[in-house]
């Protein structure tokens, strides 16, 4: 069960890390347009396109992070259901048996 926690806590850990890279290279973007902002009409609006398409892949990335947080946490929250199941059928058969650890072989 351990493993299984510590896979998912590094899953979250990398998705978190992936978002908030993204976050910063899109605000590091946004503010170095935002110094340069003097230049031709062309120009400008080359890289506002640039920023436009940079920040519509971040928004894209993150909501595909997001989703697959969610599914991560789905997983990891069935399996942790059915090992607690697992674990009490055991306990159930043990009991029944007397503590045997037959099983009912």
């Amino acid at each position: 069960m351990e493993a299984q926690s510590s896979r998912f806590t590094l899953a979250r850990r990398h998705a978190a890390t992936v978002a908030a890279a993204l976050g910063i290279a899109v605000f590091g973007a946004g503010a170095g347009f935002a110094v340069t902002g003097c230049g031709s009409d062309t120009n400008s609006d080359s890289v506002n396109n640039a920023i436009d398409s940079v920040q519509s892949q971040a928004s894209s990335v993150q909501s595909q992070v997001s989703t697959a947080i969610t599914n991560i946490q789905s997983q990891a929250q069935s399996v942790q259901s059915q090992a607690q199941s697992v674990q009490t059928q055991i306990q159930q058969q043990t009991q029944n048996n007397g503590g045997s650890g037959k099983y009912g072989y």
